[in-house]
């Protein structure tokens, strides 16, 4: 039995959703929503690029000191769920991301060169009774240029929680192509306060003070094995307030935060075949905001180059035919070892009747070299984010 808790549903991409009416207590909300996970040339074309991967030099994602974040691409695994604002309610998908503090969202005030604002849900202040006109600038610098807008307050609702006077960005300016090919219509950070651009309140953290969960905890549950040819199926899961038993087996390993802003922690080695990638000890975070497993770029290459990968681009590529010989890799994380096989680290995307498989490890200079743990990694351990413990929580995934 898990923790009462409202828990909800994430997927790869949407087309459509059905809510299930909340039961008796304890309660439950479930939003579950269908995977349609974007073709190889939708990945290249919503900006897998070089000029995406890689931060603005002083304004990127990973330098809590930086005004400015860095969003990266989400690829294949765009997990994410449904929110309402405002009164009455106005629907919007937005990505979970454990990688950013804010909660930003297209606005009806968009420009109409904005053709991301235009192809999404789009806030429309003048419907809410419940809006509370801020205005203050807001800017996020991406590496195709700044998304901008204004800051307003508002009610959202995330399942059975409605958090009362929450402020956050409408996007009047979306940058490059990024945008307009994602699924989502905007991004709900869930990292700490102090990395919050204009120094808003996160979500959650307001979830907290207005003591709507019982404990300063969430969970990520992220379904690896979702088949679209097999019709609707639950694309994963985010338990606030505690952690759901039935999604994961064993015992949660405690890995100790060393530094918030992301939830950052230390991991003392990375190795494959006997070959260290991580001799002297590296910094880590878990980013349910990015696809992949990102780390400084001569390593990333090199861990390529021993699974035989092709750089292809932005991307690299293995022969899907010669997947079952590839190594395991380890994660050395507060004395334990983490593993994954090729058919965790391996991306399999399709573009025009064919199937082409990618490595899961992509270069990203970040600053200190630190290692980025998406949802190749969350996927395979389910894991909970404690802020009141500061640690985060992995075991092993049930899928």
């Amino acid at each position: 039995m898990f923790t009462p808790a409202v828990l909800i549903t994430l997927a790869a991409a949407v087309c459509g959703l059905s809510v299930n009416e909340p039961a008796a207590t304890p309660k439950l909300h479930k939003v579950e929503l269908i995977k349609n996970a974007p073709s190889m040339l939708q990945y290249l074309e919503s900006g897998a690029s070089n000029e995406h991967m890689w931060m603005a030099p002083e304004t990127n994602k990973y330098d809590p000191d930086a005004p400015h974040i860095y969003l990266k691409d989400y690829l294949n695994a765009q997990y994410f769920g449904v929110v309402s604002i405002g009164t009455p309610a106005q629907s919007f998908k937005v990505i979970f991301d454990t990688g950013s503090s804010n909660l930003w969202i297209p606005s009806k005030k968009c420009s109409w060169t904005n053709i991301a604002c235009l192809l999404h849900s789009k806030y429309d202040s003048t419907k809410s009774s419940t809006y509370t006109k801020d205005g203050t600038p807001f800017a996020i610098q991406y590496g195709t240029g700044s998304l901008d807008g204004f800051v307003s307050t508002d009610d959202v609702s995330i399942g059975e929680f409605n958090i009362k006077g929450q402020s956050f960005a409408e996007a009047i300016n979306e940058p490059g192509l990024t945008f307009v090919a994602a699924k989502f219509d905007g991004i709900l950070g869930m990292g700490f306060n102090n990395i919050a651009v204009d120094h808003l309140t996160p979500v959650f953290d307001n979830m907290v003070a207005q003591k709507l969960v019982q404990e300063p905890v969430f969970a990520f549950w992220m379904n690896r094995n979702i088949d679209p040819s097999k019709g609707q199926q639950v694309g994963g899961e985010i338990t606030f307030g505690g952690v759901d038993s039935s999604r994961y087996t064993g015992d949660f390993h405690k890995v100790p935060l060393s530094k918030k802003g992301y939830w950052q922690f230390s991991m003392e080695g990375f190795e494959s075949q006997g070959q260290e990638f991580c001799k002297d000890g590296c910094e880590a975070i878990a980013d349910t905001g990015t696809s992949l497993i990102a780390g400084p770029p001569e390593v990333v290459n090199s861990i390529n180059t021993m699974l035989g990968a092709t750089p292809m681009g932005p991307v690299a590529t293995l022969d899907c035919d010669k997947l079952e010989g590839l190594p395991e890799v380890s994660f050395t994380i507060a004395g334990k070892k983490f593993t994954l096989g090729p058919e965790d680290y391996v991306v399999k995307m399709s573009a025009m009747g064919q199937t082409t498989c990618l490595s899961g490890f992509s270069g990203l200079a970040t600053p200190n070299s630190l290692w980025i743990l998406g949802d190749i990694f969350i996927g395979k351990y389910y894991t909970v984010f404690d802020q009141g413990r500061s640690e985060v929580r992995f075991a092993e995934s049930v899928q």
